[in-house]
């Protein structure tokens, strides 16, 4: 089903291109936050006297709080606007990104309390947004545009936080992404009137909260879609929150050059991004380029069995970055396809819902990445095993896409 039109212009409203660089900055500032301490996790686990494996712990707990906005806030860009909810979110990412600089082990995860709270409102605060202003034929690529911040900020901590760790010490990184998320809202508050003029003020706070669940539970093509989501985070998950790890405490490289890595891996996010939006657009069938995703993801994953510490730092960037175009490659023809399943007004409920089975992937993915290495003693095998849900992803999409086939003959 197609959203409506855009609205009318209003010519002392920011222009389109002013929303989507907001939009963009706001997914990629709020996943920097939480990537921080993943990318400088030696320099964290270090201060603390923890094992480096604790920090998959820290990404599930971030997880896990997403769920409560997932399932508690999908009726706040109802009475507050997308924008609002919006900037409401990034300022628990700013506590967060505060908390955590506090000096107790503690701290880092009463943060991820924080952040994962205020990082589970900003994409589906963003949906209802971007549908109302995106004209329908551009709709994958400017999805897949605006969720392009997700690599990016990920791209940002791989490559700035461990060189910071490093020279004045990982506080600072948290500090200087707290002071970019203020500035952003800031930024946003200038058009927030016009973007937020659908909202609903007389609207509760919380209604019916699950009805963003039922509502994809209900629907066969929606449900698969949210499985295979939830199946291919977790890849994502575990390039985020264990490659430097891998790279440093198996391959014995650098943090920084393992950062670079990390990097690699975010920037292939950004492209993948744009790639597989645009392939879905060029078919005119999401499901084919997701699944066409999975197949790629999953024999990458499998390739991770061949590196070794004598691997020059470029064959590793390169694996890793073609790595990073599927795990992270895939969001934004996901919630385009979505968005496009549900009329208008259900637009931001389906993405709640569909994303609260997401984050359970999110919130299983360092678990399961962690048993697996502590099943096999090698981070390389925990990575090659990781194709078994891209797999499973993949033979999500392609059911869900004979259905939708075979509806329309």
């Amino acid at each position: 089903m197609s959203g409506p039109a855009a609205p009318a212009a209003n010519p002392r409203a920011p222009s389109f291109a002013y929303l989507i660089i907001v939009l963009l900055l706001a997914q990629a500032l709020g996943t920097m936050a939480t990537s921080l301490v993943p990318a400088m996790a030696p320099k964290v686990v270090a201060s603390y006297g923890v094992s480096s494996v604790w920090i998959g712990y820290q990404v599930s707990l971030i997880s896990l709080s997403m769920l409560v906005s997932l399932v508690y806030g999908g009726n706040l860009s109802v009475r507050w606007g997308g924008c609002r909810t919006s900037q409401v979110g990034l300022m628990l990412c700013i506590a967060g990104c505060l908390i955590a600089m506090l000096p107790h082990s503690a701290f880092l995860l009463l943060s991820a309390v924080a952040m994962g709270l205020g990082y589970g409102l900003v994409s589906p605060a963003a949906s209802p947004v971007l549908m109302r202003f995106t004209p329908p034929e551009r709709r994958n690529f400017i999805f897949s545009f605006k969720q392009t911040g997700v690599p990016m900020g990920g791209m940002a901590a791989g490559g700035l936080a461990p060189a910071i760790a490093v020279w004045a010490g990982w506080q600072w990184a948290l500090a200087l992404n707290a002071l970019a998320l203020a500035l952003l809202l800031i930024a946003m508050q200038r058009g927030r009137p016009h973007w937020d003029s659908d909202r609903d003020p007389a609207a509760g706070l919380v209604a019916d909260p699950y009805g963003g669940l039922r509502l994809v539970w209900r629907s066969r093509a929606l449900c698969l879609l949210a499985f295979s989501g939830a199946a291919y985070v977790v890849m994502q998950l575990a390039l985020l929150a264990f490659t430097v790890i891998f790279f440093v405490d198996e391959m014995k490289l650098g943090l920084v050059q393992a950062g670079v890595i990390l990097m690699a891996s975010q920037m292939g996010g950004v492209a993948g991004r744009l790639f597989w939006g645009w392939v879905a657009d060029a078919l005119g069938d999401c499901f084919r380029a997701l699944a066409l995703l999975g197949a790629v993801m999953s024999v990458t994953t499998l390739l991770c069995l061949a590196i070794t510490p004598a691997w020059p730092l470029p064959a590793s960037c390169a694996l890793f970055f073609v790595l990073g175009t599927t795990a992270s490659g895939w969001n934004g023809a996901f919630l385009a396809e979505v968005a496009r399943q549900v009329p208008a007004n259900a637009v931001s409920a389906a993405t709640g819902g569909s994303l609260f089975f997401v984050n359970v992937g999110r919130f299983l993915g360092p678990i399961l990445f962690t048993a697996a290495y502590q099943l096999t003693g090698s981070y390389a095998s925990a990575f090659a095993l990781m194709a078994i849900p891209s797999a499973a992803g993949m033979v999500c999409v392609l059911r869900v896409g004979r259905r939708e086939a075979s509806s329309t003959r």
